[in-house]
């Protein structure tokens, strides 16, 4: 574990998007909170059971390996990879048991595979039956879903405990949304007599579940939602009421541990692929591309872009003084350098000349050239990609507030993580 720097996960921020999600959905829409690869690498187990507490009334996962951090959730738990063995003894086969296991099935092979599973283990498998009506990626054709649909109606193993589909495009077209939604009432009102009244039908992920109630059914699955990180919007451009009051609940921070000066001229880094423009004064920051600090795949025309408009931005604070800094040359396995040019006077009124000033990497102000979505959009990728970067060797701290602004040292690192253990 390091202790160059922290990721805090502010709970007041996850409750708030919680309460967005219901008011957007209403109370008659169940909420599936999606916690993939260990809740985008926060933490699955301590960031479920808050929510489960904030109303979600299941969770959701891609592979049996995940679900196994959820075992003493409360609620069920869908694993959405085709699973076709589950080993006695082991996490997941205390929750099949119980009847929290909620399986996808995927084609008619995997029906068949799923059959010889219940049997095995003695249950009445929960499953939920995947529509491809667009992505191409997991699920079943509607005509394959039809069959699987009188399979599992014949066979008394298995239960129907949802039908399902995923849109293509939620953040960038509602269209799309639209066109598959229809698809997907239309495949259901042809079944509706191999379709149990308590089957959950759920289509609508974050921005779908945003757009309106027509994609709702009965359930929505919402994962970059409970984060805040939905706040940017759709792509689409389309105007939709709730985005703006989703809060950002993950800050990463940092510590400046060295300063120095170089001469206009002179160049940064490997590759020399910052060059200083005058007198400079430049810090140094302990986090690097193996705790998941992004780095750039760059041309000759890109770095030139990068020197003259930076697009990843730290936020340096000193007491109840801030200010942004560009982040400048390549990104190391363990450090990256910052420009401090023009901050130095209030850096050289602090102790240590500003050595030990809180860094922070990613936060929360959706205003800020270090916002995350921010820092994304101008390196053509996505939040999502940003978080799961985020190596497990950084301590995550659980807050119940916004930390301050002030500085941290490493001491005060070594303090959170002693503080939250139970935060992987």
């Amino acid at each position: 574990m390091s202790d160059n720097s922290l990721i805090s996960v502010d709970f007041d921020a996850v409750d708030h998007n919680m309460r967005v999600v219901r008011g957007a959905v209403g109370p008659g829409v169940a909420i599936n909170a999606v916690v993939k690869a260990d809740a985008y690498g926060l933490g699955a187990a301590r960031i479920a059971r808050r929510l489960v507490q904030g109303g979600a009334s299941m969770l959701t996962v891609y592979s049996p390996a995940q679900a196994e951090a959820l075992e003493g959730m409360p609620c069920p738990v869908l694993i959405l990879q085709p699973v076709s063995r589950i080993e006695r003894g082991s996490a997941i086969h205390s929750m099949l048991v119980a009847g929290r296991l909620h399986l996808v099935v995927h084609d008619i092979h995997h029906v068949a595979e799923l059959i010889v599973l219940a049997h095995e283990h003695g249950v009445r498998l929960p499953i939920h039956l995947e529509v491809d009506t667009g992505l191409a990626r997991g699920g079943c054709t509607p005509d394959d879903a039809a069959r699987i649909l009188q399979a599992v109606a014949a066979n008394p193993s298995l239960t129907l405990a949802g039908v399902m589909t995923h849109f293509s495009h939620a953040k960038t077209s509602a269209d799309r949304c639209a066109a598959q939604m229809r698809a997907f009432d239309l495949f259901v009102d042809a079944h509706r007599a191999l379709i149990p009244p308590e089957c959950v039908l759920h289509a609508a992920s974050t921005y779908a579940s945003l757009r309106g109630s027509a994609v709702h059914a009965g359930m929505v699955r919402v994962g970059i939602a409970w984060t805040g990180y939905a706040a940017d919007g759709p792509d689409d451009g389309e105007s939709i009421p709730g985005y703006s009051d989703f809060r950002a609940a993950i800050r990463w921070t940092s510590s400046l541990i060295h300063v120095r000066r170089i001469a206009r001229g002179n160049s940064v880094g490997y590759g020399w692929s910052w060059t200083a423009r005058r007198d400079s004064t430049i810090g140094l920051v302990p986090v690097g591309y193996a705790d998941g600090y992004p780095t750039l795949c760059v041309d000759a025309p890109q770095l030139l872009r990068e020197q003259a408009e930076p697009s990843r931005w730290v936020r340096i604070s000193v007491g109840d003084w801030s200010a942004e800094a560009p982040v400048i040359g390549a990104v190391n396995m363990d450090q990256i350098c910052v420009d401090l040019t023009g901050l130095e006077q209030m850096l050289s009124s602090q102790p240590n000349g500003g050595l030990g000033a809180e860094v922070e990497l990613y936060g929360t102000d959706r205003t800020a050239r270090n916002y995350l979505p921010t820092i994304a959009r101008r390196l053509g990728i996505r939040s999502y990609e940003l978080l799961c970067r985020l190596n497990p060797r950084i301590p995550r701290v659980a807050v119940e507030a916004a930390a301050p602004l002030g500085r941290v040292d490493q001491g005060a690192f070594r303090l959170a993580v002693r503080a939250a253990p139970d935060m992987p």
